[in-house]
């Protein structure tokens, strides 16, 4: 039995060594691989200081201050704080006024599109063609400047506040003409 142990410990004494070889070895490797990413960095930051410097070496500086100097006022007066140089002929003119013409409102054009039945209640969708907006309703909703008073099987009634009254057809072009053609039931 103590021969059994003395096999298992140094089998365990070697599976300590294999591990911590393995993981020095990856901690080098880590090592060497963050040096390498810091000597990138570096140079990148290096180059980078090297364009700016390269595009400021670009300007020149000496002849935009000869052209905005003082001693030459008239240029710096006429200058637009946006870079544009204002001349007289652009400041004199003035934008021409366009008077706007009043257009008449827009009538509503009503159409019918369906109906609704919910037990006894029964709404009707109606759209209005000159805002595309369509409305839900039922006896005694508004629609526009129009109140519903009645929906029925072949027609819905709106009557305005003046007393207008607008009547939409509920039956398309080609049941009228059956509905016709047989007669009322």
């Amino acid at each position: 039995m103590i021969t059994k142990e003395k096999v298992i410990f140094w089998l365990l004494v070697i599976g300590l060594a294999i591990s911590l070889a393995v993981g020095l070895n990856s901690q080098e490797k880590k090592k060497t691989e963050a040096d390498e990413f810091m000597k990138d960095m570096q140079s990148a930051t290096e180059k980078a200081k090297a364009r700016k410097k390269a595009f400021k070496d670009i300007w020149d500086t000496a002849v935009l201050k000869s052209e905005d100097s003082l001693d030459g006022g008239e240029p710096l007066l006429r200058r637009n704080i946006f870079g544009k140089l204002v001349t007289e002929d652009t400041a004199a003119k003035k934008p021409e006024i366009i008077p706007l013409e009043e257009e008449a409102p827009r009538k509503p054009v009503l159409v019918y599109k369906g109906r609704i039945t919910l037990g006894s209640k029964v709404m009707v969708i109606i759209e209005d063609e000159g805002t595309g907006k369509s409305y839900s309703v039922q006896e005694g909703d508004k629609v526009a400047d129009y109140i519903v008073s009645s929906v029925g099987d072949r027609e819905v009634r709106l009557k305005k506040d003046d007393g207008e009254e607008l009547v939409l057809g509920t039956v398309r072009k080609e049941k009228e003409e059956e509905l016709s053609e047989k007669g009322p039931e």
